[in-house]
């Protein structure tokens, strides 16, 4: 059967499809619905059937990769969800067939619509409600808030002083376009990488991905800190980063990984690294991985079964179109050519 798609920028959000290899609830009893969507989210909850003459019939999925996660869902007829603080989690919500009226507690009536170009971001630090339209289904990224305040110091190299709170709604063609590709690579990679997951190196990059998009992408309450000027850290912040990428070839570093190490925020490592190297703290990474992507090809024999693609995600490249690209302009010849030697 043929599944539409909703395109937005570069990248496709499956309609109407599941989350693959999720924990899935099939049933026609709304009670039912809620309560076992709430032991998935670990958050309570309610849920009104609008239009209680419609057959309901709730089809929810949900997946988890560390500390972020995709949870599909449709209930057939209207329906409307209240949320109360406190909640664990930060979501992006992607809706299809439909609309989503939005109150998020600033005012007395619906203060913004979710729709295929526009998606809901929430961060619960009031009541929110939510009216879906009939029909709708949606995609939601979750997204653990220690693990969303954690990257945000990062890249502040600050402690926050109030609770994160985003801009309501994402304008998926002007502007939400990474946070877009974000997650369809969190839907890709876990598809392909099956329930046990994709492997750590290729998780932390999936995981790094989606938090920079979302904070880099969406504006919050502390937009204008992370792009304030900041200091160069020294010369020396840049040769230690550098010693422990190569005294660790088995880490799934992350550039809040080596700021944090560092000491000082994402962004003035960045430019750190631009003024001494030339090139950003992951790339400098991501040739690493290459290399080390290279060795392992140099030793493995394609008669025992060794694929080319399982040595790209080991080493945390997902696409494997992209991984060869990149191989065969670092040296030259394709990572097939390597391992046939």
């Amino acid at each position: 059967m043929h599944v539409p798609s909703v395109s937005m920028g570069d990248e496709q959000i499956p309609e109407g499809t599941g989350v693959p290899h999720g924990r899935v609830i099939s049933t026609r009893d709304p009670s039912e619905a809620k309560a076992r969507t709430q032991e998935l989210l670990s958050n309570v909850h309610s849920m009104r059937v609008l239009d209680r003459g419609a057959p309901f019939e709730a089809r929810v999925a949900y997946q988890r990769l560390n500390g972020i996660g995709l949870m599909s869902s449709g209930y057939g007829p209207g329906v409307e969800i209240s949320c109360a603080p406190p909640i664990s989690i930060v979501t992006v919500n992607f809706v299809f067939g439909g609309t989503m009226l939005i109150d998020d507690g600033r005012a007395d009536e619906p203060t913004a619509v979710a729709d295929p170009h526009h998606a809901g971001v929430f961060c619960f630090p009031e009541n929110v409600r939510m009216r879906w339209a009939p029909g709708l289904r949606q995609l939601m990224l979750t997204i653990d808030k220690p693990l969303l305040d954690r990257h945000l110091r990062n890249l502040l190299n600050e402690p926050l002083n109030a609770p994160l709170r985003f801009e309501p709604l994402v304008d998926l063609k002007r502007g939400g376009e990474g946070i877009t590709a974000a997650t369809a690579t969190l839907r890709r990679a876990l598809a392909r990488c099956g329930r046990a997951g994709p492997p750590p190196v290729l998780a932390k990059e999936i995981e790094q991905g989606i938090l920079t998009a979302l904070l880099l992408g969406q504006r919050h309450n502390y937009t204008d800190r992370i792009f304030s000027p900041q200091p160069l850290p020294t010369p020396r912040v840049v040769r230690r980063v550098l010693e422990l990428i190569h005294s660790s070839p088995d880490a799934a570093f992350t550039v809040a990984d080596l700021a944090e190490f560092a000491g000082v925020s994402e962004r003035s490592l960045h430019s750190a690294f631009r003024r001494q190297l030339g090139t950003s703290p992951m790339s400098y990474v991501r040739r690493h991985r290459l290399e080390q992507a290279r060795e392992e090809l140099l030793r493995s024999d394609p008669a025992e079964g060794t694929k080319v693609t399982d040595v790209a995600l080991r080493h945390g490249f997902t696409h494997t179109g992209r991984f060869a690209a990149a191989y065969r302009a670092r040296f030259g010849e394709s990572p097939s050519a390597t391992m046939r030697r």
